[in-house]
């Protein structure tokens, strides 16, 4: 992938860029002073690209906007493989970013939002950010100083951080082994505490059983009392409404019965007269036909008329049965049924209405379990004031003396099963009391296990994490020296003017160069500052083109970012005249920055930055 043309509104420095018809192949040179904006076409390059740059996140993007302008734009031109695209990308202050990209040659849209044209470019090019700029940019931030270029190595071979890594994991797992005596410790003493305390664990759930059992009684006896003074301050009221309602019905019932004997009387005679004239003829005489047939017409109509009455009263008769009789009946019976139950309750042994577990507790602490709750005299009265409640025989007076007694009786009962529940919570604190210690102490050994166990399970991840790395450093090692192998020597001895064949990393992490001259490896750190400068770009082109040909691109772009820092005039010259030959292969367009032009070697393309100026074309 190569640039062909930028294009740039309110970014970085610039209010305005514009690079036209850049050359395909050679060197692209940038050259200004500092703060010229050599550095910020290289950031709208990877803006234009992936929406970031090497010290900007995509999040942080807004800050890439020119001062006092409220959006940024770039547009690239791109050729790839044969054909051209057109790559569009803004971001506003709200860092809300848009990007497009085209077929030029199509004319259609082939992405319209930042994560499709991401995913576009990958599947164009071969890669993301991360791997452009490992291979295809060279940030000048990255790598100006001496300890740079040796960490870029390490990065590039994936061995940056495993040294380091590797020496924290092993001081850690030293101190976690000392860790581990001092716990284990401590665990083994708070399990002999544990050992030293003897509790029956059934205790405390069946004295919960008890308690709760004598509370459910005791609910049942207020629910027994409330129940029966609600139903007996209604039976004053309903037994007179009782008696009326019953009077009213046996009317009901013998004007039915009367009506029912007109009715049959009127319908014997109507049809005696009606179907039999001549016996009507021999009983009454000379009557004549025309006098009869009107009597049995007569006798007919009072029989309908006495039926049309009888169904009347029929009817009545039930509603009054059904609607006025039968609730203040079924009101009767829950009076006596809510008497009945009281009755029990006062007069039935505790033993009889706990359950088993609870009256051998009562048993075992010799608490006192009387038979009857009450001694009043009304008690022996009850059971026959019971039964005549239910049909209304019973006084206003003896129902209100019955449902005091009761009462007495169900109250004397409750506080008697207060007294066996105050004895049960007190067995209860004292056990859970002993129980909580114990918990405590087995919370602490639980936690002190778990904590063990973590620092076991971390002994063994580090372990195996020690491990790991060893591996991975010796598979990576082995990668980039079969890399440095075969793709590095030429472009180093061409770098360093055959002073240096080869580059290699050894187990240790240690970096070193084969001289020519002394036939030997060296440190990478005894050789010079600009030595280790050219190694490293060398790399960096080695990368470069493995990578491009990976991806199967024929050309490819390279920007480098103040390459020449720490070079003499003759490094940097020499360097020049590679970069110029390395041109011609894959890595066909070279962009480089520099303070000054370069002399002495013809660039494809050369682009002054000026101080000051916040617009450039070209």
């Amino acid at each position: 992938m190569i640039i062909t043309a930028i294009n740039a509104e309110n970014f970085r420095k610039y209010t305005h860029l514009q690079l036209e018809n850049l050359p395909e192949r050679g060197l692209i040179a940038l050259t200004g002073g500092n703060e010229s904006g050599k550095s910020s076409i290289g950031d709208v390059i990877q803006f234009g690209l992936f929406g970031r740059t090497e010290q900007v996140k995509p999040e942080d993007a807004a800050k890439l906007i020119h001062w006092g302008a409220s959006q940024a734009s770039v547009a690239l031109r791109l050729q790839h493989r044969g054909h051209e695209y057109r790559l569009i990308r803004s971001v506003d202050t709200e860092g809300n970013v848009a990007a497009t990209l085209f077929s030029t040659e199509e004319e259609v849209t082939l992405a319209d939002t930042p994560e499709t044209v991401e995913r576009q470019i990958k599947a164009l090019f071969g890669y993301y950010y991360g791997a452009f700029s490992k291979a295809f940019y060279w940030g000048q931030q990255s790598s100006n100083t001496k300890e740079g270029d040796s960490d870029n190595l390490r990065a590039i071979a994936g061995l940056k951080e495993h040294a380091t890594l590797s020496n924290q994991l092993e001081r850690e797992q030293t101190e976690r082994l000392n860790t581990l005596k001092e716990m284990e410790g401590r665990s083994k003493h708070t399990l002999r505490s544990i050992d030293t305390l003897h509790i029956d664990d059934t205790q405390l759930p069946r004295l919960n059983a008890i308690v709760t059992d004598i509370e459910e009684r005791q609910q049942q006896l207020t629910l027994m009392a409330q129940r029966l003074d609600k139903e007996s301050l209604t039976y004053p009221n309903n037994l007179e409404a009782f008696h009326g309602v019953d009077q009213r019905s046996r009317k009901i019932g013998r004007w039915t019965k009367a009506t029912l004997i007109v009715f049959l009387l009127a319908l014997l005679v109507g049809l005696f007269f009606m179907f039999t004239p001549e016996w009507g003829k021999s009983v009454l005489g000379n009557l004549s036909a025309s006098l009869q047939d009107t009597l049995g017409r007569g006798a007919i109509r009072l029989a309908s008329i006495a039926a049309l009455v009888g169904a009347v009263l029929l009817v009545y008769g039930w509603y009054v049965e059904m609607r006025r009789l039968r609730p203040l009946q079924i009101q009767a019976n829950h009076l006596a049924a809510a008497m009945e139950n009281s009755y029990q309750a006062c007069t039935q042994p505790v033993s009889r209405q706990l359950n088993t577990d609870s009256i051998d507790y009562l048993v075992e602490k010799h608490l006192d379990m009387p038979d009857n709750s009450t001694t009043h005299p009304d008690m022996a009265s009850i059971p026959e004031w019971i039964q005549t409640t239910r049909l209304y025989k019973t006084k206003a007076l003896y129902v209100h003396s019955a449902a005091d007694t009761l009462n007495v009786g169900l109250v004397n009962r409750r506080e008697e099963l207060g007294k066996h529940l105050e004895t049960a919570k007190a067995e209860i604190l004292t056990a859970e009391q002993q129980l909580e210690h114990r918990a405590h102490l087995q919370a602490l050994a639980t936690e002190q296990e778990q904590a063990l166990e973590n620092e076991r399970r971390q002994q063994v991840v580090t372990s195996t994490a020690i491990d790991l790395l060893k591996r991975d450093a010796s598979h990576s090692i082995e990668r980039f020296n079969q890399l440095v192998k075969t793709r590095c020597p030429e472009l180093l001895q061409r770098f360093t003017q055959t002073h240096y064949k080869s580059l290699e990393i050894l187990p240790d992490f240690s970096l070193k160069v084969l001289s020519e001259e002394k036939g030997d490896y060296l440190d990478f750190n005894e050789i010079s500052t600009g030595t280790q400068r050219q190694v490293a770009l060398a790399m960096r082109i080695a990368l470069a083109n493995a990578l491009a040909d990976a991806t199967k691109t024929d050309k490819q772009m390279l920007f480098l970012d103040e390459p020449f820092a720490f070079f003499d005039p003759e490094r940097s010259n020499n360097t020049l005249h590679s970069l110029a030959e390395t041109s011609k292969g894959v890595m066909s367009q070279i962009w480089l920055t520099a303070q000054t032009k370069p002399e002495g070697i013809a660039l494809a393309h050369h682009i002054k930055c000026r101080q000051g100026e916040h617009t450039l074309k070209v």
